[in-house]
């Protein structure tokens, strides 16, 4: 069994939290590491002068890890909490206050928030008694020296090794239990995102539909940055025949592969949008009527080149565009009327053409 597999080892009640006792496992091998090291540092004096309280120490943090295999959430959260008290107390006298041995009671504030389901008001008055406590280290234990005898060289190994285990304490709880919420959030972002596309694109085509043309276009009014506006209603030429003539699966079909060769066909900077029906909607921002009149024409001849299979039956058709230079001064619907007359006197002219 790895490392890994021995810190998130099924816990053996199932009604309680997992998350809990694997952060518990975690932060026992923090602390055991850093409690080495300190002794490490510290060298044989250490364990000399104090041999009953190391070794207890030692033993007690093996057993609170292994107590965790067995034991339900509440009681190996409290005796953590006890054990972190005592700990801190106890070896503050033997390495010295500037070792940081008080730095690790934030890791109890930190597992009062995280870790306990509880009302916020408990929480608070836990993380009152907490400071409260750490106050009182302050009072008693503020600027102590150690017991034995530590060079400034180890004292500095020391204070890193402590603060570098709270370090990873923290970082490792705010990661683990804030895991979960941002996941959370990003899937509930990710939704909201895949409803509003869903609530702005037109299901058949897979373009913009009018409610999300009306919105580009409002954007557009507003923007400083656009001096003029370019507006093309398009409808496909004699589309009822198409129809009555081979069903409405096909006409749906056309209706796809006219609006992917639009899209094919337009620059990047165009919007485009199924405005209905057979009608389609282009905006041309900062491009003014000759511009657009190119643009479409372009489009125009695609469409018209462009063969829609259906059940081994080739279906060609065409399009008729009505063209007209927005004036913004004017209502968006002004502008979206005249394009739209403009296309009724290409249908009345033959059809299959951009009317400007």
């Amino acid at each position: 069994m790895n490392l890994y597999q021995l810190i998130t080892k099924e816990i053996k009640y199932e009604d309680e939290s997992r998350r809990v006792i694997v952060s518990l496992r975690v932060l026992y091998l923090i602390v055991f590491f850093a409690f080495l090291l300190d002794n490490v540092w510290a060298g044989k004096d250490l364990l000399f002068t104090y041999p009953v309280r190391i070794i207890v120490f030692f033993l007690a943090l093996i057993a609170l890890f292994i107590y965790t295999y067995s034991s339900r959430t509440k009681p190996a959260l409290i005796l953590f909490v006890v054990y972190m008290f005592l700990w801190t107390i106890f070896m503050i006298p033997c390495i010295g206050w500037s070792a940081g041995m008080q730095n690790y009671i934030i890791m109890i504030l930190m597992l009062s928030f995280f870790a306990t389901h509880t009302k916020l008001s408990f929480k608070i008055s836990l993380a009152a008694f907490v400071l409260l406590v750490r106050i009182v280290m302050i009072w008693v234990y503020g600027g102590a020296k150690s017991a034995i005898e530590i060079s400034p060289a180890t004292d500095k190994l020391l204070q890193v090794t402590n603060i570098s285990a709270v370090y990873l304490g923290i970082i490792f709880l705010s990661y683990f239990y804030s895991k979960k919420d941002n996941q959370e959030e990003g899937k509930l972002i990710q939704y909201n995102v895949r409803l509003k596309n869903e609530a702005s694109t037109d299901q058949l085509t897979g373009l913009w539909n009018r409610r999300r043309a009306y919105e580009f276009l409002k954007g557009l009014y507003e923007d400083p940055e656009v001096h003029f506006i370019t507006i093309a209603m398009g409808d496909i030429d004699f589309f009822k025949k198409v129809n009555d003539t081979y069903g409405h699966d096909a006409g749906d079909m056309v209706l796809k592969n006219v609006a992917d060769t639009m899209k094919s066909a337009c620059r990047s900077d165009t919007f485009l949008a199924r405005w209905g029906g057979e009608e389609f909607l282009l905006i041309f921002p900062n491009c003014n009527g000759d511009d657009a009149f190119v643009a479409l024409q372009r489009i125009r001849l695609a469409i018209e080149k462009s063969t829609t299979e259906v059940n081994e039956t080739a279906i060609n058709v065409t399009m008729t565009f009505g063209l007209t230079e927005a004036d913004m001064r004017e209502k968006i619907d002004v502008s979206i009327k005249a394009a739209d007359s403009m296309l009724y006197i290409g249908k009345q002219n033959g059809r299959n053409q951009v009317v400007y």
